[in-house]
């Protein structure tokens, strides 16, 4: 399989849209805070989708197989508080691939890309962030080279 990855375009946001969907699906009873029920459409995907491609700060990449959107990864440089010895580090808040095209080689690749990029732009470290119980996020990022740094603890207050 021949994909090529390339900054992302407002014409693909109705498929970054699907993938969006199907990330969001993996997500669904995880974790309490976040809110599915219809607040996931196909339109309101698409206008995040254009919203985030648009965003100047935001970096946008697609993977694409034969003009086909079968992966994409959202990342950004954030500023870190004053207290860190490192300024800026990298942020990947989003990476997902097609349900058909995962353990091809596509999240490697987008990662890849991200990586590349933000060490252009001097940048040494990167985090993102995943939920514990998904295990085929941890497997994925494990794999790239990313190491657990911290945890988030999480209560209920009844």
């Amino acid at each position: 399989m021949e994909f090529s990855i390339r900054k992302a375009e407002l014409s693909d946001a109705e498929a970054i849209a699907d993938l969006y969907l199907q990330f969001w699906e993996s997500h669904e009873g995880v974790d309490p805070l976040l809110e599915f029920e219809n607040n996931l459409t196909l339109d309101n995907q698409i206008e995040s989708a254009k919203k985030i491609i648009k965003k100047p700060s935001n970096n946008v990449f697609v993977a694409d197989l034969n003009g086909k959107v079968i992966g994409v990864i959202e990342f950004l440089i954030k500023k870190n508080d004053d207290c860190f010895k490192i300024k800026e580090y990298g942020y990947i808040n989003l990476a997902t691939t097609d349900k058909e095209h995962r353990g091809k080689g596509v999240a490697r690749a987008l990662t890849n890309t991200a990586l590349q990029f933000l060490k252009d732009k001097g940048i040494k470290y990167v985090r993102t962030n995943v939920y514990n119980s998904n295990e085929i996020a941890m497997k994925t990022w494990t794999k790239l080279g990313f190491k657990p740094q911290s945890t988030f603890l999480f209560k209920e207050i009844k």
